[in-house]
């Protein structure tokens, strides 16, 4: 026996293959009509019959601007006839106001029947809504851009504003589109309340930064707002909602070209700027070898960072001064209030190799005030620095002649070109005689007790003259027994070897905060406070050579001698303490 299931299946294909074959009628309906220009609306396209093809919907894009389009297919049967309707939804925005035709549209072989639908002003009432109400108040789109007439490369504050006076469900609003002009948006969108015509409306404010790259006429496109309004008749899931769509003004800038009033090197345009130095103590005071770090620090509002120019990079300073500047630090800030400000600071260590007072020259960035209109000059005024001899050289004698060793010594300097006087060679004879008499003696002292050490017992010929070594093992010394320095070194030589200035900057920053654990250096005046002044200029020159865009080539083997003096020196040093012996 059939079961009941199997039997309508069996109906329900009879009637599948029973359904006539005809052209399709293709119908193209608004859902509303007349449309505000404002306003999206929907297009239906509805097929009774299967269609030839995917339908060409291209010719609406003459006065329509296709947003979006879906399909879905029903069955029904009705008096045992089934039918089969297809529908095509497109979301239309329409281009211009009028009675707008809508074009036949091919499905394949079919074709749609042609209609119209009507577009009115946004100002004017529709049958949709109640007679008094009109999209224009509903909801308002605003643009602003001050100023006007800007200045190449200088800040444009744009200003959009949303005004509602209905609830959204969802909204889109563009980004804002020019040519040659760089934008940047300024923080969060500010909410507040205002009054447009008697009406209150809710306001929702975005700011953007615009720099323009190029004098003329700049043109910003109109921003558009894209919205689903909450309307009458919600449901229990979800409120019914309309789309809107809705567009600002066009906007056009008269862009100026630098003015032949700025003298400056680098075009700088900005509505405040501050030019500001410091030192680690005011007034600063400097010691001969030692280094002391001056500080530079530029702030503009309304100018991106890459506008600011090298603030210390033209001074000239005295040669017995050098320079070691470290990499400028560039921050942006952004706020809706100003708009951009940035600011650039430089940090420069100087060593002064002597004593005295040294002019350090004024420092002069021309800049053009936007707000004034004017070319205005930042400065630094000239400044003396004073700096006094180091702790070493002030405790330190006048060099004398050097003291001949022997009479064949003596009787080769020229007596009457030495600049020493006849006491000074009295002296010297006498330290000379003292000197000898001592050699001597202990000469004596060690054949004395060569004769007497079998006698005496001992054990270790060479017990008297040698012994362990000081407490004060060199560094040398302890590297070898210390695998961290040992690395670090090995890297520090490989990078030298290999000249490349950034590996060798990273690996000489790793090797002495491994040499020096108590300090670990991290700047090139603590560098240069610690492994001296040499060292500091090996710095200075990897980092003109990796942050100021050079082309020269580096060669590594100025850093490893430096390097390798500061690792062995001390040790060469603890070797040759004491008297060398006369006898061995």
């Amino acid at each position: 026996m059939i079961k009941t299931s199997t039997l309508s299946t069996l109906f329900f294909l009879f009637l599948l293959t029973s359904v006539p074959l005809q052209a399709a009628v293709i119908k193209a309906t608004p859902d509303r009509d007349p449309v505000s220009m404002n306003e999206t609306f929907n297009l239906v396209f509805s097929s009774e019959g299967s269609v030839d093809d995917s339908p060409d919907f291209d010719p609406l894009s003459k006065d329509f601007e296709i947003l979006g389009q879906n399909q879905n297919s029903q069955f029904s049967i009705v008096n045992g006839k089934m039918s089969r309707v297809q529908e095509w939804t497109l979301t239309l925005s329409p281009k211009r106001t009028g009675a707008i035709p809508i074009p036949s549209i091919a499905f394949g072989k079919d074709r749609s029947q042609p209609g119209a639908v009507t577009v009115i002003e946004p100002g004017a009432a529709s049958p949709s809504k109640p007679r008094g109400v009109t999209d224009d108040e509903e909801i308002k789109l605003e643009v602003e851009a001050v100023p006007k007439n800007p200045y190449v490369q200088a800040q444009v504050i744009y200003t959009v504003r949303v005004l509602l006076r209905v609830n959204l469900a969802g909204a889109d609003l563009s980004e804002p589109v020019a040519q040659d002009a760089l934008i940047e948006r300024l923080g969060d969108d500010h909410r507040y309340s205002t009054s447009r015509n008697g009406r209150d409306y809710t306001v929702i404010e975005r700011k953007y930064a615009l720099f323009p790259q190029k004098s003329g006429l700049l043109r910003l496109d109109p921003m558009r707002l894209t919205a689903q309004v909450e309307v009458g008749g919600r449901s229990f899931f979800a409120p019914s909602t309309r789309a809107i769509q809705v567009k600002s003004e066009a906007i056009d800038l008269q862009v100026r070209p630098i003015p032949a009033a700025f003298t400056g090197k680098h075009w700088l345009p900005a509505a405040d700027l501050k030019l500001e130095q410091s030192w680690p103590k005011n007034p600063p005071q400097a010691k001969a070898g030692e280094p002391i770090t001056r500080t530079l620090s530029l702030i503009a509002t309304g100018a991106t960072k890459g506008l600011i120019p090298e603030l210390g990079a033209d001074l000239m300073l005295d040669p017995t001064i050098k320079q070691y500047p470290d990499q400028p630090s560039l921050t942006e800030e952004k706020q809706p209030s100003t708009g951009i400000t940035s600011t650039r600071q430089e940090k420069t260590a100087l060593i002064p190799s002597r004593p005295g007072k040294f002019k350090l020259p004024a420092v002069e960035i021309p800049w053009w005030n936007t707000k004034a209109d004017k070319l205005e000059i930042a400065r630094v005024p000239e400044l003396t620095l004073n700096v006094e001899a180091s702790g070493e050289t002030s405790g330190q004698t006048a060099p004398t002649a050097p003291v001949p060793q022997t009479a064949e010594e003596l009787s080769s300097v020229p007596v009457g070109k030495s600049n020493v006087p006849l006491k000074d060679w009295e002296n010297v004879w006498f330290w000379l005689a003292l000197f000898l008499g001592v050699g001597w003696l202990v000469t004596g002292l060690v054949w004395w007790i060569s004769l007497r050490k079998d006698r005496l017992g001992f054990q270790n010929r060479d017990g008297l003259l040698a012994g362990k070594l000081p407490a004060s093992m060199s560094r040398q010394a302890q590297s070898d027994q210390s695998p961290g320095l040992s690395q670090a070194r090995k890297a520090l030589r490989l990078a030298c070897s290999k000249n490349d200035p950034a590996v060798a900057r990273t690996a000489l920053l790793h090797w002495a905060s491994v040499y020096w654990p108590d300090r670990r250096p991290t700047s090139l005046d603590e560098l240069a406070s610690l492994g001296g002044a040499a060292l500091a200029e090996e710095m200075g020159r990897i980092n003109r050579i990796v942050y100021g865009n050079a082309g020269d080539a580096w060669n590594g083997d100025a850093l490893w001698a430096v390097v390798e003096s500061l690792d062995g020196g001390e040790n060469q040093k603890h070797q040759q303490v004491g008297l060398e012996p006369l006898y061995r």
